[in-house]
């Protein structure tokens, strides 16, 4: 009887995961098999079918338009997590240690752009960052500033345009991690910190930002990820122009396999992309590890 019900239970168990892991089959390995195996060849619809072998994966280093989305990429990484991991600690803190009434008020008012679609996101700040009447171009001009300011048609600047409104967008969603975080700070520690004479900015050193390690480690994980998965926003203020200037892994794959119609070569940027994000993923694992620095030093 005890067989009979252990394997019955066993079979149910199956059951129950077996719409997820059929959901896992047909939207995410079968798309990933189909991805690597279509690099290998050179088609723009499934009846013009080419073998290259691996001469799509040799195209890419010769080609100047995907280093610029990996420079962007880096731009991307480097100045969007950071700025958010800073600006988002900052606004937890005061929000949580300093306020002392319209918490909620403050939670919620940082917390929308992160809710609010990116397209209409796209909409607002490319009218504010329009070279004539832009709210961002004429304060510029009454702080004495002379133009042209032409923020999303610049060469050199459209990148970092749309960084700024990434940063506006996504530091809200690090404001309510590092919240998650300081309120599992117990009172105890602060009240023995300030005992010891602890106050001001080393409550912050030696207190928040190191009982903080697994939220910034948290936020590098996905700051790093969500980099090389930026579509909508650069899409619909710039489409990776002008000139290919914002190009990002998304939206070159987007453009060379959908409008240029090379869906092998758009496959072999979508597997680098893939085999760049497990890396930094390893790398990730390997060198910030997981759980609280503090007690895994206390263990050794």
């Amino acid at each position: 009887m005890r067989g009979k019900g252990s394997k019955g239970f066993k079979v149910s168990g199956y059951l129950f995961i077996l719409p997820a892991l059929l959901f896992f089959v047909c939207f995410i390995v079968y798309p990933v098999v189909f991805v690597v195996f279509g690099s290998f060849y050179k088609w723009s619809t499934l009846a013009n079918i080419k073998f290259v072998g691996i001469g799509n994966y040799l195209q890419l280093f010769h080609d100047d338009i995907f280093k610029i989305t990996l420079r962007n990429t880096c731009y991307w990484i480097v100045i969007t997590v950071f700025t958010q991991m800073l600006i988002g600690f900052a606004l937890a803190y005061i929000i949580e240690e300093k306020l002392r009434s319209m918490r909620l008020f403050f939670r919620t008012l940082f917390v929308v752009p992160v809710v609010t679609s990116v397209v209409v996101i796209a909409i607002v700040w490319s009218n504010m960052y329009s070279p004539y009447q832009g709210l961002i171009t004429n304060f510029f001009y009454r702080l004495g500033f002379h133009g042209p300011f032409n923020w999303l048609g610049s060469v050199n600047g459209a990148i970092f345009a749309i960084i700024v409104v990434n940063i506006w967008e996504w530091t809200g969603w690090s404001m309510v991690l590092y919240i998650a975080g300081i309120s599992e700070i117990s009172v105890e520690i602060k009240e023995a910190a300030r005992i010891d004479g602890i106050s001001g900015f080393s409550m912050i050193w030696y207190i928040f930002l190191p009982l903080l390690s697994h939220v910034h480690k948290s936020l590098i994980m996905l700051g790093l990820i969500g980099s090389l998965q930026t579509f909508a926003l650069v899409y619909s203020m710039t489409g990776g122009g002008p000139n290919s200037a914002s190009e990002m892994p998304g939206t070159y794959i987007f453009r060379t396999g959908f409008k240029i119609q090379q869906m092998g070569y758009a496959s072999a940027i979508s597997v680098t992309v893939l085999g760049i994000a497990l890396a930094i993923t390893v790398l990730q694992i390997v060198v910030l590890r997981s759980g609280n620095l503090s007690l895994r030093e206390e263990s050794r």
